[in-house]
């Protein structure tokens, strides 16, 4: 896993902060080109700036993205583009296809651009949570990533002297904000998950009693129903929903197979697999299991290097079943 761990190391040293179509993502795909390359593959870019490496009919896809948050990790997206370049390297015959999506992070932009579409897909990514670490498995199989409703909320005051106003006769839009930031988690308490996590407070002053505040909700949900119902719990209206997605088909067979003692679990967080699995490709995912307690979009994100080796093993021979 040497050649794996290195490459990963390459692509943080480009910068830890990776935006989309930035200067940044562009060398970390220029690396990843490189080692296509060095693959066998054959190397090409669609409109979108989504890069491929391609070897025969490629029918079957294996990847993930480059970009990274501010405070992005090694292994966040870029350790299923190097894995899925290594898997490519051992099945020098095999008709497959390793994809880099651009701006994960941002959109999806670059996976939601596509317009060419696999037969299957198989995403490694790492967990970025603490399931697998806490079941002390090094492994995990996706069954389905939940889906997503983002909105916004406004509570409107009255701006006041904060030192001549009695409490008594305050209208402070921040203590509203802040009664409905605590019924938000017991709302997600009874299911699924939500998150008050960005919130403008006006005129944002520390001797001015808060007269409006606006605030975002972050609600997620493992299947429609339970995304409903939390909403309603919740009580606002999203104004973007993404269905939750169920991982199907020959990918999650082959997975399996590979696999049969893996435990099973579904991803909270978006990844481009999600875009291709409502597409209609079939599509897996192969989590890896996230150490310091799953701390992810952060410099202590961590995964081992003997996690790293079964995965890309793992990842390997599942390739290898679906691309006959």
């Amino acid at each position: 896993m040497t050649r794996v761990l290195e490459r990963l190391d390459e692509i943080y040293a480009l910068g830890q902060h990776r935006a989309g179509y930035s200067p940044q993502e562009d060398a970390a795909h220029e690396l990843a080109a490189a080692w296509m390359r060095e693959a066998g593959l054959e190397v090409s870019r669609d409109d979108a700036r989504n890069l491929f490496g391609r070897r025969g009919s490629s029918r079957v896809w294996s990847g993930s993205h480059l970009d990274s948050v501010p405070t992005g990790g090694r292994f966040d997206g870029a350790l299923g583009v190097v894995a899925a370049i290594e898997a490519a390297g051992r099945l020098r015959d095999a008709p497959l296809a390793v994809v880099v999506f651009r701006a994960e992070e941002t959109g999806p932009m670059g996976s939601k651009r596509l317009t060419v579409l696999p037969d299957a897909f198989v995403e490694l990514h790492i967990e970025q949570g603490p399931v697998l670490e806490r079941a002390g498995e090094p492994l995990g199989i996706v069954t389905a990533i939940a889906g997503q409703a983002r909105g916004d909320v406004t509570f409107e005051g009255r701006a006041d002297h904060a030192g001549t106003t009695p409490m008594g006769a305050r209208d402070d839009a921040l203590v509203k904000a802040a009664r409905f930031v605590l019924h938000v988690e017991q709302a997600a308490r009874a299911g699924g998950v939500a998150t008050v996590g960005a919130l403008r407070v006006e005129p944002n002053a520390g001797n001015v009693v808060p007269e409006r505040v606006d605030l975002l909700v972050d609600a997620r949900a493992p299947d429609a129903a339970s995304l409903t119902a939390l909403i309603e719990r919740i009580g606002f209206e999203p104004h973007a929903v993404l269905d939750p997605v169920a991982m199907s088909g020959p990918p999650l067979e082959a997975l399996r197979a590979v696999l049969p003692d893996a435990p099973e679990l579904v991803s909270g967080a978006g990844h481009d697999a999600m875009v291709l699995a409502a597409a209609g490709v079939p599509t897996a995912m192969l989590f890896v299991r996230s150490l310091n307690s799953g701390v992810s979009h952060s410099p202590d994100e961590l995964s081992s290097g003997g996690d790293i080796a079964v995965a890309v093993d793992a990842l390997t021979e599942t390739l290898a079943r679906l691309a006959v």
